[in-house]
């Protein structure tokens, strides 16, 4: 026991004396922590106190250019322009998006860069005047990503089981392009807000005049209608038989009681057994409805194809203003003539703390 005792106490002061360096270390580590963020207080500090400083030696220059500044501002943003714009949402048919694509390019070009207001109006017959209002065409696809993923899905069913398992939604994204929608957004920039009443008729004609695409138009238009009135022959024989042969029925359930379990309308010719079933008009019935059904879709993609392009939603009547903060001078040269003093302001003074330097 007496030889245990010591072992004890030397184990408590070696105890006693780990939890006094760990605790020295935490003491050490959070008087670091807030020594490095009473630094950055203090710089920031010293920092807002010398701005502080600069502003109030250099106000009289700052307000001298500020005031000058917003009113030149102002007197050129009264000599400036207003733009206007307005979109227009089409669905190309016939694979004509290039060609579209095309004769946006084309009035781009004529409108934003040689600003050549006669052949614009020459090219969408409106007045020389009106065409020099256009300062700009626009045009991209009118997509999302539920569009795209249904294009995707459409895609791989295209596909067999070996493309299915290479092809990705990533890879299919990268192969697409412009023309690889129908749905597209058209958008006019205009300094007159009034001019897109004047572009309604014209515009589409102009976008879509194509000899090979009228003529592919004009082709797919007359087959869809021969089969329309082919269909409508098929119907209306159809129906006429089917109506003989429910009125032969009739006559035949009031003739005799001994067509029990009879399916439908039922003749026999030659050596035929009496219970073989020839004609049933249940199936004439289903097959007229199949052949409305079809008749109804070509109705339907013969009123889709009618134009070249379809127009979705139209211009409206006049066009709203797309200017923003940065396009009015009275704001872009007050924060330009602030730090064109700023500038100048430090570069004097690093200029005069230099010259003390040097004495």
């Amino acid at each position: 026991m007496s030889q245990e005792s010591p072992n004890k106490n030397d184990n408590n002061k070696s105890e006693e004396v780990d939890l006094l360096v760990f605790f020295n270390l935490i003491g050490s580590a959070f008087g670091k922590v807030y020594s490095f963020f009473e630094k950055i207080v203090m710089t920031i500090y010293k920092l807002i106190i010398a701005i502080l400083k600069h502003l109030f030696a250099s106000a009289k220059w700052y307000a001298l250019g500020l005031i000058l500044s917003f009113s030149l501002g102002c007197l050129i943003d009264s000599y400036k322009e207003n733009y206007y714009g307005a979109n227009m949402f089409i669905e190309t048919n016939f694979n004509s998006t290039r060609q579209v694509y095309e004769n946006i390019r084309n009035l781009k070009q004529l409108a934003s860069i040689d600003h050549d207001s006669k052949e614009i109006a020459r090219q969408l017959k409106i007045t020389e005047e009106q065409a020099s209002h256009i300062k700009n065409f626009y045009i991209v696809p009118d997509i999302d990503k539920n569009t795209q993923m249904e294009m995707y899905i459409e895609y791989r069913s295209t596909l067999d089981s070996v493309s299915k398992l290479k092809s990705t939604f990533k890879d299919y994204l990268k192969g697409l392009n412009n023309y690889s929608f129908t749905a597209h957004k058209l958008a006019v920039l205009s300094t007159d807000k009034n001019i897109y009443k004047n572009l309604k008729n014209n515009f589409i004609a102009f976008l879509r005049k194509n000899p090979y695409l009228d003529s592919l138009k004009n082709i797919n238009i007359i087959n869809i209608k021969a089969k329309i009135t082919d269909l409508k022959s098929q119907i209306n024989k159809l129906d006429s038989l089917n109506n003989s042969y429910l009125s032969i029925r009739i006559k035949e359930s009031d003739k005799s009681v001994n067509s029990k379990g009879s399916n439908g309308t039922n003749f026999y010719m030659g050596n035929s057994q009496p219970n073989e079933l020839l004609v049933d008009e249940s199936k004439i019935t289903s097959l007229l409805f199949s052949l409305k059904q079809e008749k109804t879709e070509l109705e339907n993609e013969l009123n889709l194809n009618q134009n070249i392009i379809d127009v979705v939603s139209d211009f409206p009547p006049s066009g709203y203003d797309v200017s923003e903060w940065t396009d009015y001078k009275k704001y872009t040269l007050p924060i330009l003539t602030l730090m064109f003093i700023f500038i100048v302001i430090m570069l004097l003074n690093l200029n005069r703390f230099l010259k003390q330097h040097n004495e």
